[in-house]
């Protein structure tokens, strides 16, 4: 099926829309992951430095007071060294970069669909490389976030963007 230009146009435009979309709720789904992390540390790490401080001033402390400190501590750790492993700042930083790149091209995108009847070839051929290249650096979209948006287009009965189509 051979596509005119402004269809082509209207196509990429849905396409560049969705994994705006996609990558805001991606962003918003590291910062949300980053906080159940963190809280907790921040709680646990509070409790146990309290605990300790506590525990200074008294002669004998209660061992089961002890272990559940110790315990406490290495649960703060692990949820710690995971936040960090996890990088969730970051990458939510990445996919907030790569849904406000995509702002431009969809931007971009609407001013050729609405100023020129027949864009040039090369107006064409120059989006086409400004969204290939931000497709490669794009961070990947979590399967269960395209999907989630997949549902809300076929509830509100939109043209659906394929697996195949993903672009990051």
């Amino acid at each position: 099926m051979i596509l005119s230009t402004e269809q082509l146009l209207a196509d990429w435009y849905k396409r560049i829309r969705f994994v705006q979309y996609c990558h805001y709720e991606a962003a918003k789904a590291c910062d949300r992951l980053n906080l159940w992390l963190g809280i907790p540390v921040i709680v646990l790490s509070t409790w146990v430095g309290s605990s300790v401080f506590a525990s200074l001033g008294q002669d004998s402390v209660n061992s089961t007071l002890q272990i559940l400190t110790g315990l406490i501590s290495l649960l703060a750790a692990t949820l710690a060294s995971l936040q960090t492993f996890f990088r969730f700042t970051e990458k939510a930083e990445k996919h907030r970069l790569s849904a406000a790149r995509y702002g431009a091209l969809r931007r971009e995108t609407e001013e050729m669909l609405a100023t020129c009847s027949q864009p040039p070839a090369e107006m064409i051929a120059t989006l086409r490389q400004k969204l290939d290249r931000l497709a490669d650096e794009a961070p990947h979209i979590p399967h269960r976030i395209w999907a989630r948006r997949q549902q809300v287009l076929r509830e509100d009965g939109h043209h659906q963007v394929g697996l195949a189509d993903r672009s990051s």
